[in-house]
């Protein structure tokens, strides 16, 4: 099985809001490059790449607007992936969402978050919640909630064997 990972700068860019790549002539996030140039090369590295799941960080938006699944998808039709299907863990708000790309025909991803959520709570709360913990010795907790946090998926293969 073979797994990468790829952090792609401005990403988010490269789509509208409903998801679909701007293959086009006008210029993208990155300086002095078109968008459609961008969409270009990064088929060429996904391409050969040809891995059964891409880690991909800084992928498109999700939120009330985006789809961080429907944006990749799109992508992968476009380019023509064989890792044409996408999972997403916790949104966050920083346009630097992590997603999984990956092969239908060899395995399957599923957000798989471990532990409790405990928003707010004492102890040591899932990634999407709130760890209460006295930062700064004022006797007080301070709020601290993960910007981006980790993805964690449950990936099994085709033969039945979960990773």
């Amino acid at each position: 099985m073979r797994i990468a990972t790829y952090n792609v700068e401005w990403f988010n860019a490269l789509f509208d809001d409903l998801g679909r790549p701007l293959d086009d002539a006008e210029w993208s996030a990155r300086y002095k490059v078109t968008r459609g140039d961008q969409l270009t090369a990064l088929g060429i590295v996904f391409s050969a790449l040809d891995a059964d799941a891409v880690l991909v960080v800084e992928a498109p938006d999700q939120n009330g607007r985006r789809s961080t699944v429907t944006a990749l998808e799109n992508f992968a039709l476009l380019i023509g992936l064989r890792a044409r299907r996408a999972v997403i863990g916790f949104a966050n708000d920083t346009q630097q969402e992590l997603a999984l790309l990956y092969d239908p025909d060899v395995l399957t991803a599923r957000h798989d978050p471990q532990g409790d959520p405990m928003p707010g709570g004492v102890g040591v709360p899932r990634f999407d919640g709130i760890f209460r913990i006295d930062l700064d010795i004022d006797d007080h907790a301070d709020r601290v909630q993960f910007s981006k946090p980790p993805l964690e998926v449950e990936l099994t293969t085709k033969a039945g064997r979960v990773l």
